[in-house]
């Protein structure tokens, strides 16, 4: 039998609330070879750091959660405010890249300078060195974790190996789940590429807290990620409170940051019992039989 996760006492599962606080960057990063004057979605995601945040830090405060901050550095830098705000308003910062890029584009020198400079940011702006990293796009390589291990991230938050957390090397892994990532429901930037419209927000909700209740059935981690510009629409905040809601309502529900959660896991038996290998032996001999 499959031994369980083991949680604190009185506690049976956790949720965390991540914001991924990415406006134009990633249009940045994506358009740097060839640069357009498009102004469509840029000024849906800026409206992220305009209005949508505001939202966000109002319900997270009404409910009394703290929530981890995915932040690129370019956001950071372009808007001095915003990691001093995040940081006063009780929330984790978490590194995101410089421009959101995506690790696998990138050669383990780029990416090391990245995270350094990420690092180096934060710091002059709060005070504090952060202690995770999530990927942009949730895509990670071996020698990214390699990078992350030198600089002295304790966790990443980027991959979905399992309910809850574990380790994946030096460093613990706090899984995602792509139902529970806004993007996939709500991303639509009106260019012609989109394939289909919009979901409605009373059926995402209802996904989410489907979800939400299952993940806890199993004693795993709800780790939640919403971006300013999509869920902190005015007309979308209700996807948020129905989850801080049912968070605070949950008994038994431990309500972190990842990096708590991180803490946890890296402090507790769970860390050597569930362990992962960086490159399995049959990633290199073929698929396995």
């Amino acid at each position: 039998m499959k031994q369980p996760y083991v949680w604190p006492e009185s506690v049976r599962a956790a949720f965390c609330f991540t914001i991924d606080v990415d406006a134009e960057s990633p249009q940045l990063w994506r358009k740097r070879k060839q640069p357009s004057l498009s102004m469509n979605e840029l000024e849906q995601r800026f409206y992220g750091l305009r209005e949508g945040i505001w939202h966000l830090l109002d319900l997270l405060a009404r409910y009394e959660v703290s929530a981890t901050c995915f932040v690129p550095i370019h956001e950071a830098v372009t808007r001095p405010w915003l990691l001093e705000t995040l940081v006063e308003a009780g929330h984790e910062i978490g590194l995101h890249g410089v421009l959101h890029e995506i690790v696998s584009e990138l050669t383990r020198d780029q990416f090391a300078e990245i995270v350094e400079k990420g690092l180096e940011t934060v710091v002059r702006y709060t005070g504090k060195k952060p202690s995770g990293f999530r990927s942009p796009a949730w895509e990670m390589t071996p020698w990214a974790f390699d990078v992350l291990h030198e600089a002295g991230i304790a966790y990443d938050s980027s991959l979905s190996g399992n309910d809850h957390p574990y380790s994946l090397g030096d460093t613990t892994e706090i899984p995602i789940q792509w139902p529970l990532d806004d993007a996939v429901f709500f991303r639509y930037a009106g260019t012609g590429a989109d394939r289909w419209p919009p979901c409605s927000t009373s059926d995402a909700a209802a996904s989410w807290l489907d979800i939400c209740e299952s993940m806890e059935r199993f004693g795993g981690s709800v780790v939640t990620t919403v971006h300013p510009w999509i869920t902190g629409r005015s007309y979308r905040t209700g996807l948020a409170e129905a989850l801080l809601k049912h968070a605070r309502n949950t008994s038994g529900l431990w309500i972190c940051t990842a990096g708590e959660l991180a803490a946890y896991h890296a402090s507790s038996q769970n860390h050597e019992v569930f362990m992962e290998e960086l490159n399995p032996p049959f990633l290199s001999q073929g698929r396995p039989t």
